[in-house]
């Protein structure tokens, strides 16, 4: 009686030691790919960025100076700050391949640009919630969808525009909006359109 259960815990302990010796391998295999691809980067020449898709902030079209509060002008302030340094929506790119792609000397000025749309992103949230919150409706949906247009990857930015949809009564924007969130990053873009479905 004691063989076959003997067979079966040597078939299972053989099974257990391939599949780890597999993960192990494939870890392994992984970390020098990336390693080899860190040292490949880091290897990069300097290249020409000048031609990059800056973002420049619209602030003759975008409705400013319509909300009085002293919060609003503080918003205010900040992305007229921010407009006059150089921004660009890098959210796709890891460091690795940002110097591969743009040499490893450029990544301390790209990372600052990236840090720039990030911070726009969240400037331009807030202002709009903040006009909304002060009976600006229209002038919020101008400012949040230029934060569309600039793929700003932020789930509560869209929620909030789809928000002011409904309230406008505005449910084809609502429509298009869901379209546009599928550009979003794979982990906010499934739940996000699930949300904005709940505003139809």
């Amino acid at each position: 009686m004691l063989f076959p259960f003997l067979t079966i815990f040597i078939l299972f302990l053989l099974t257990l030691t391939y599949f780890r010796n597999k993960a192990v391998h494939e870890e392994k295999e992984n970390r020098d790919k990336f390693w080899d691809r860190e040292n490949q980067a880091n290897q990069t020449r300097r290249q020409d960025i000048s031609g990059l898709p800056y973002i420049e902030i619209p602030l003759d079209s975008l409705p400013l100076g319509i909300c009085t509060t002293d919060y609003c002008k503080k918003l205010e302030e900040q992305l007229t700050d921010l407009s006059g340094r150089k921004i660009l929506n890098l959210s796709s790119f890891s460091n690795t391949d940002l110097k591969l792609t743009y040499g490893a000397a450029n990544l301390p000025f790209l990372t600052e640009c990236d840090q720039n749309f990030t911070q726009l992103s969240n400037l331009l949230y807030s202002y709009g919630k903040a006009l909304e919150d002060n009976g600006f409706c229209k002038e919020a949906i101008c400012i949040l969808e230029y934060g569309v247009s600039i793929k700003c990857d932020m789930s509560r930015l869209f929620l909030l525009l789809a928000s002011l949809y409904k309230k406008e009564n505005e449910p084809e924007k609502i429509k298009s909006l869901i379209e546009k969130a599928s550009d979003l990053s794979p982990l906010l873009r499934d739940s996000t359109i699930k949300q904005l479905e709940t505003y139809l």
